[in-house]
């Protein structure tokens, strides 16, 4: 739980994105925010690598869902977890 909070307080981005599910396909930026007020749901997102500071693209977007890519690895992230992460236009 430490961790968690360790991370919402470092990142310096907040509340300066627009929610990924309005972002360009194929287009990179850097995650500025995730929102969810759910502690649970923040530690899953982050356990994949999706943490403020990281870049990210999106790949594709299909029914419901928004696949991106960061590094190397491609997630399938739901509409509704896909709206909680803020990015820099």
């Amino acid at each position: 739980m430490t961790v968690v909070k360790n991370i919402k307080k470092l990142h310096t981005l907040k509340k300066k994105g627009i929610p990924l599910t309005k972002f360009n396909l194929h287009e990179e930026s850097l995650i500025a925010d995730i929102t969810t007020p759910s502690n649970e749901l923040f530690e899953r997102i982050v356990s994949m690598g999706i943490f403020p500071g990281e870049e990210i693209k999106i790949t594709n977007k299909i029914p419901n869902a928004v696949v991106v890519k960061i590094k190397n690895r491609k997630f399938a992230l739901d509409e509704n977890i896909a709206k909680e992460i803020k990015v820099i236009e």
